[in-house]
C-alpha cells in the first residue's frame, strides 16, 4: 500500500479531475451491469443498493458510499425498495500513476460512520450544484476532496475494506529502505545506481520499478523531497537561503533558487519574507 506520508509529501503532484457528476433514481427491480474507465463514487441517498463485483458482494443504504475502481465489472440492483444515489466519475493521478487509488482497495461499500460530517456536507453541496447556485461547482469539488481524504484515511487493516494486493504491498516494502535513505541524505549526492544496489536491482529496472510504484522518476522524487525540506527550513527562518541551498546539496544558491521557484512558483527569498 502507498505510504500515506509519501502521499502527503507528493500532494502537489496529485490532481483531482471531475469527469461527470449527477443523480440516479431507480424503482424496485432496477439493475445494471457496467464497468467504467475512471473511478466512480456513489453516495446513496435513499433505499438500499446491492453490488456484485469481482471478488465480493456488498449492500449500501442511505448515507453509505459505494466505490468503484476503473475497469472493474459490477452489477447493481434494488431488490426490496426504490433506491437513489449521487454519482461522481473522476480521475486522481499521482504524477504519472493514473490509478494509484487502487492501492487503497476501496472497492465496495464504505459505511457512513467513517464520514459522519463529510458525507452530509457533500450531499448538501451537490444539491446546490444541481440547482446551479453560484460557486457551487467549486464547493462540490472541495467537499468531494475532503470526503475522499477521509476515505483514504481509513486504516488499511479495517475488515470492511479489502486487503491490499500482496504484490503491491511487497513492492512498497521493497522500496521502504530506498525512501528512508533518500529522506536521511537529502544534503548528499544520491545516484540512482546507489539506490538500485540497495535493493539488488539493475539501474534500468530500478528506474522503471520506482516510477511505476511512486509515480515519479527517482531523481524527480529526490528533487521534490529537497524542495519540501527547503520550504520547511525557510518557514523555520533559522537559516539563510544560501545556507539552505548548501545544506540540501546544491552547488550554488542560484541553482537552488531556480529549482525552488519552478516548484513553488515563488523565489525562496520572497517565500521567506512572506512567512
Amino acid at each position: 500500500m502507498l505510504d500515506r506520508n509519501i502521499m502527503d509529501a507528493l500532494i502537489e503532484d496529485v490532481e483531482l479531475r471531475f469527469n461527470n457528476s449527477g443523480y440516479s433514481d431507480h424503482e424496485i427491480g432496477w439493475s445494471e451491469k457496467k464497468k467504467h474507465p475512471d473511478y466512480d463514487l456513489w453516495y446513496v441517498t435513499s433505499g438500499e443498493v446491492t453490488i456484485d463485483y469481482e471478488g465480493g458482494r456488498s449492500s449500501a443504504r442511505e448515507g453509505d458510499i459505494v466505490f468503484f475502481n476503473p475497469g472493474v465489472t459490477y452489477s447493481a440492483y434494488c431488490i426490496d425498495s426504490p433506491c437513489s444515489h449521487i454519482f461522481t466519475h473522476f480521475d486522481f493521478p499521482l504524477g504519472q500513476r493514473i490509478n494509484f487509488l487502487n492501492d487503497f482497495d476501496l472497492m465496495g461499500t464504505i459505511p457512513q460512520h467513517y464520514f459522519k460530517t463529510e458525507g452530509p456536507l457533500f450531499r448538501s453541496t451537490f444539491d446546490a450544484y444541481k440547482n446551479k447556485e453560484p460557486m457551487s461547482a467549486l464547493l462540490l469539488k472541495g467537499y468531494f476532496l475532503v470526503l475522499l481524504a477521509k476515505l483514504l484515511a481509513i486504516p488499511k487493516d479495517n475488515s470492511l475494506v479489502a486487503d491490499m494486493s500482496v504484490e503491491r504491498t511487497v513492492h512498497y516494502a521493497k522500496l521502504k529502505p530506498v525512501l528512508q535513505y533518500i529522506n536521511e541524505h537529502l544534503g548528499e549526492p544520491i545516484p540512482a545506481s546507489l539506490l538500485a544496489d540497495m535493493i539488488s536491482m539493475s539501474p534500468k529496472y530500478f528506474y522503471a520499478f520506482f516510477k511505476s510504484n511512486i509515480g515519479l522518476t527517482p531523481q524527480s522524487y529526490i528533487t521534490k523531497m529537497r524542495m519540501n525540506r527547503a520550504r520547511e527550513l525557510l518557514m523555520d527562518r533559522k537559516l539563510t537561503v544560501k545556507e539552505i541551498a548548501y545544506q540540501l546539496g546544491f552547488s550554488d544558491p542560484y541553482t537552488f533558487s531556480k529549482i525552488f521557484k519552478r516548484f513553488h512558483k515563488i523565489s525562496p527569498s520572497r517565500f521567506s519574507n512572506h512567512t
